[in-house]
C-alpha cells in the first residue's frame, strides 16, 4: 500500500474519530487535495459559476425542481459532485410527463425533444477525465463483461447506428489493448467525435455524429450512467479518495453543468416562461460559465 493511500484512510478515519467525540458540527481537517481546489478558486478571483434567474411561476412541480437547484448551488464549489446530484434530480423530475411508464423511456423522449445546439455545445465542453471515464464505461467494461446491466442494455437498445460504429470501432482499435497509451488515444479520439469533428474510422470516411446520437449518448450512455453509479454507491466519494487530483473535480463539474443546461433546454419546451431563455441566450450563458471553468481548471480540463 502506498504512503498516499495509508494518509487518505487514516485521514478518513481520523475525521469520523473526531466526530465521534465532537460531533459532526466541528470541521475536519481539509484534505490536501481538497486545500488545493479551494486556494484554486479563490487566487482565481473566486467566481465559480452564475445561474440564469427564474420566474416565479405558479407550479409546485416547478418550485421542487427549483429547490434542487438551490441544493444544487449550495454544494458549490466545493461538492460539485454532489451538485450534479440535485441539477440531475431536477432534470429528472421535468421529463416526469414524458411518455413511458419507466425512467428510460422518458429520459429517451427527453433527449429527443433537446435543442440540438445546445447538445452539441455541452458535448463540445466535456473535459478529457468526461471522456476517459466513458472510454472505461462503454469500452473496456464492454470488453470484460463487467459493464452494469442497465447500462449495457441502454447501449443495445437505445443507441444510434453512428454511435454502435463509433463504439465498435474503438473497441477494435484500442480496447483490446490494456496499455494507458491505448486507453487514451481511445478516449481522445471519442472526445473528437463529442466536439463534432469529421474524423476517418479505418475505411470509413467522413464520419461524423449526429445531433440524436449526441443527445442519446449525453442523457442515456454518460449522465444516467453517472448518476446510477452515485445513486447505488458503486463509485468511491471522488475527493477524499488517495486517487482525487484537481482534475478530479473537473469531470463532476461538467456533469453538474450538463445536466443544469438539459434542464434550461427542458424548460425551453416546456416551460418557455421559466426563464425567458431564448437558445442564444442559453448558449451564452454556457459560454460564460465555461470559460470561467477553463480559467479555474486550466490544463487539468485537457489532462
Amino acid at each position: 500500500m502506498s504512503n498516499d493511500v495509508s494518509f487518505q484512510r487514516a485521514q478518513r478515519l481520523s475525521a469520523i474519530a473526531h466526530w465521534a467525540e465532537a460531533g459532526v458540527l466541528e470541521g475536519r481537517a481539509r484534505l490536501p487535495i481538497e486545500q488545493a481546489f479551494d486556494d484554486r478558486v479563490e487566487n482565481r478571483g473566486g467566481q465559480f459559476f452564475n445561474p440564469v434567474p427564474v420566474a416565479n411561476l405558479h407550479d409546485v412541480v416547478f418550485h421542487r425542481e427549483v429547490s434542487y437547484l438551490v441544493d444544487a448551488f449550495d454544494a458549490l464549489p466545493r461538492r460539485v459532485d454532489q451538485a450534479f446530484d440535485s441539477a440531475w434530480k431536477a432534470f429528472e423530475l421535468e421529463t416526469a410527463e414524458f411518455e413511458g411508464r419507466r425512467i428510460t423511456d422518458r429520459l429517451e423522449t427527453a433527449s429527443l425533444r433537446l435543442d440540438a445546439d445546445v447538445v452539441a455545445a455541452i458535448c463540445a465542453a466535456a473535459p478529457a477525465q468526461t471522456c476517459e471515464y466513458t472510454y472505461k464505461r462503454l469500452i473496456e467494461d464492454f470488453i470484460d463483461e463487467q459493464a452494469e446491466a442497465g447500462l449495457e442494455s441502454r447501449a443495445r437498445s437505445r443507441s444510434t447506428p453512428q454511435l454502435d460504429q463509433l463504439l465498435d470501432y474503438l473497441k477494435e482499435t484500442y480496447g483490446r489493448s490494456s496499455s494507458q497509451g491505448a486507453r487514451r488515444k481511445g478516449a481522445m479520439l471519442l472526445r473528437r467525435a463529442l466536439r463534432g469533428e469529421t474524423l476517418t474510422l479505418g475505411d470509413v470516411h467522413g464520419f461524423r455524429l449526429d445531433g440524436e446520437s449526441l443527445s442519446r449518448f449525453l442523457v442515456l450512455l454518460l449522465l444516467y450512467t453517472a448518476r446510477n453509479e452515485r445513486f447505488h454507491g458503486t463509485s468511491f466519494s471522488p475527493f477524499v479518495s488517495s486517487d482525487a487530483t484537481i482534475g478530479t473535480y473537473s469531470h463532476p463539474y461538467f456533469l453538474f453543468l450538463a445536466s443544469y443546461y438539459l434542464l434550461l433546454a427542458t424548460w425551453m419546451d416546456t416551460r418557455p416562461d421559466a426563464t425567458g431563455c431564448s437558445r442564444d441566450s442559453l448558449l451564452e450563458s454556457l459560454d460564460s460559465n465555461m470559460e470561467i471553468a477553463l480559467h479555474l481548471f486550466g490544463r487539468h480540463w485537457e489532462q
